[in-house]
């Protein structure tokens, strides 16, 4: 057979399958939904700063685009530069005097770094450093100054252009913008060519002005011909841009996660819009954000919440464990003394002082050793009862003392009368002994009950010559219900034993009775000397407290009182009265039992 499982065990399983991995679920999704949101949160912040700096750097441009308006504008540089007449010296004044109150009035820090060159029609140059007496009218001939000449006073832009200025770097490149200045401010002839030129450092620094500390920029053309870049280490490969560039093709702005051979990166890009193009090609740039510490942080994060959470759920399934022990240990105890249980044990090892459910069920089980003991107790006194009360009445029945009387007062009425009773004695005792040997059944009727006092009465009446008259007051209906056998007989042998009168040497014996709400009541009486007071006393002491006290000879009454509330039930049995004037009353409070109902009431049993 399959040892079950331990009570214990299954309740670790349980609530180690409802409580801790659900829970251990939840803590391990919070742990990774926080994590996201950092990481989305951090995204969007970089994204907001690289969006700033696009925003920077159109401003920026934009404002350049806005200081040509100072020199279309300006009525006194437009007639200084028409008129061939009018001093160098005094325009050059004049144009040193209109750059200085554009860096005060601008308020752009980066104008004095611009560098801004004018041609005027006469051929005259004016610009805002010092020439050094060198020859800058090749600028006229570059393609984008030529378009600017020929585009009716709109800028051109020409973007990351090699320095012109002779003696600076030749790795250095500009972002310039070429503007013609018209007759009349924005129409007629060209009087003159505005050029105005900014480092492409101070772009750089526009680009990452609000970025990160080691984020990168590059800005790209075509497929992605890098035009700048500010990553010194060369952590970023050119096939990663190339690749970059074909797969952020079709979209203007955007960000991604993207990792290669120099880290893990956060990508913002966006496309810098017309007219700041290069070549005639729209510029693209992608900024750079080190993501690989945001993810080694949120790493060291998650491995700190892992370790936690492990804590947790140790913690949580070592006190589920002690818990369970502390709450199965005392029914494992229990159940040891249950399984062992015998009516002789001493019941020890369990808590009765525990308050709790356990302390409960503890004491229920010791209170119900105690009420098992007492059922054993009451059904061994039961057994004794019938066993006394089968052994009297056989020994009643069958007394050898009654028998030779009864013969021998057969026998002497034979020789005296001639034998003219003989058959009738004869008969009474054959069937008060076929009625007392009888086991075929238990119940009777109260006819047959009666009939057997009759003839009791008959041999009693031919031992002792006729002392002893009988009175029957029952109706058919009564004579009809079924009782228990044998239960008259003894009650009545005690009234002729000891009520009997030997002044007046008779006695009368009257048997009556009547049957109301489910019982049936029926008096055995006599006129005898009557019982005493103190045999009373003792009797219903005895029928109280069960007090194993009686002076009652034959059978006995308390033992036809035990038969009968062991054949029926306790609130059945005999009540004895001592009559005022003379002799006794015994009732019989017995069922009503009727006899198409024999077969199924109880009592069939024989005992």
């Amino acid at each position: 057979m399959k040892k079950p499982s331990k009570l214990s065990v299954r309740m670790f399983l349980l609530l180690l399958l409802c409580v801790v991995m659900p829970l251990a679920g939840v803590c391990i999704y919070v742990r990774v939904s926080m994590e996201h949101f950092i990481q989305e949160k951090l995204s969007e912040k970089v994204i907001q700063n690289i969006s700033r700096g696009e925003r920077n750097i159109c401003d920026n441009l934009q404002n350049i685009a806005a200081l040509t308006n100072v020199f279309v504008y300006d009525e006194e540089l437009q007639k200084r530069i028409a008129d061939p007449d009018t001093s160098q010296y005094e325009n050059t004044k004049y144009f040193d005097q209109m750059i200085h109150k554009l860096s005060i009035a601008s308020g752009f820090d980066f104008v004095q770094d611009m560098k801004i060159l004018l041609f005027d029609g006469c051929g005259r140059i004016y610009s805002n450093w010092s020439m050094n007496y060198q020859d800058y009218q090749f600028l006229l001939d570059q393609d984008w100054v030529k378009k600017s000449r020929d585009n009716n006073g709109h800028i051109v832009w020409a973007m990351f252009n090699p320095a012109y200025i002779i003696g600076e770097k030749k790795d250095q490149t500009y972002i310039s913008l070429a503007k013609s200045l018209l007759k009349d401010y924005t129409t007629g002839n060209v009087i003159g060519t505005l050029i105005i030129s900014i480092d492409q450092k101070k772009f750089s620094d526009l680009l990452m002005e609000y970025a990160y500390d080691g984020d990168m920029a590059y800005i790209c053309v075509g497929e992605g011909t890098v035009l700048l870049q500010n990553d010194t280490q060369g952590l970023v490969h050119e096939e990663d841009l190339k690749h970059l560039y074909r797969e952020t093709k079709e979209k203007k702005s955007g960000s991604l996660r993207y990792q290669t051979g120099g880290g893990n990166f956060l990508i913002s890009y966006y496309t810098i819009p017309k007219p700041w193009v290069f070549n005639d090609q729209q510029m693209k740039v992608f900024h750079f954000t080190n993501y690989q510490e945001v993810t080694n942080q949120m790493e060291m994060i998650g491995r700190r919440m892992n370790l936690v959470l492990l804590i947790v759920i140790c913690a949580l399934v070592l006190i589920l464990y002690i818990s369970i022990r502390m709450l199965v240990k005392p029914i494992v105890k229990l159940s040891g003394q249950m399984e062992n249980y015998t009516l002789d044990m001493d019941i020890k090892d369990i808590d009765m002082e525990r308050s709790d459910e356990i302390g409960q069920l503890n004491r229920s089980f010791r209170q119900m050793s105690v009420n098992i003991r007492g059922l054993f107790e009451q059904l061994r006194n039961e057994h004794e009862v019938k066993e006394k009360y089968r052994y009297e009445s056989l020994r009643a029945q069958l007394n050898p003392h009654f028998l030779f009387n009864t013969l021998s007062t057969i026998r002497w009425m034979a020789i005296i009368r001639g034998a003219d009773n003989i058959v009738d004695g004869i008969d009474a005792l054959a069937h008060i002994l076929k009625y007392s040997m009888s086991r075929e059944n238990c119940l009777v009727t109260v006819a047959e009950e009666v009939e057997n006092i009759r003839n009791y009465l008959y041999i009693q009446n031919c031992r002792y010559g006729n002392h002893c008259r009988l009175e029957i007051d029952l109706s058919e209906s009564i004579m009809n219900l079924k009782t228990a056998k044998f239960i008259l007989q003894p009650i009545v042998e005690n009234a002729i034993i000891h009520g009997y009168d030997k002044d007046r040497e008779e006695i009368l014996i009257r048997i009556y009775g009547f049957a109301e709400a489910g019982s049936l009541n029926i008096y055995v009486e006599d006129d005898g000397v009557g019982i005493s007071p103190n045999m009373i006393r003792q009797f219903e002491a005895y029928r109280k407290d069960r007090v194993k006290e009686s002076k009652l000879t034959g059978i006995g009454i308390k033992n036809v009182d035990e038969y009968i509330r062991i054949t029926f039930g306790n609130e059945y049995g005999l009540t004895i009265e001592s009559l005022k004037t003379r002799g006794t009353v015994v009732l019989f409070t017995l069922p009503v039992i009727r006899e198409e109902k024999s077969g199924d009431e109880k009592g069939n049993d024989c005992g």
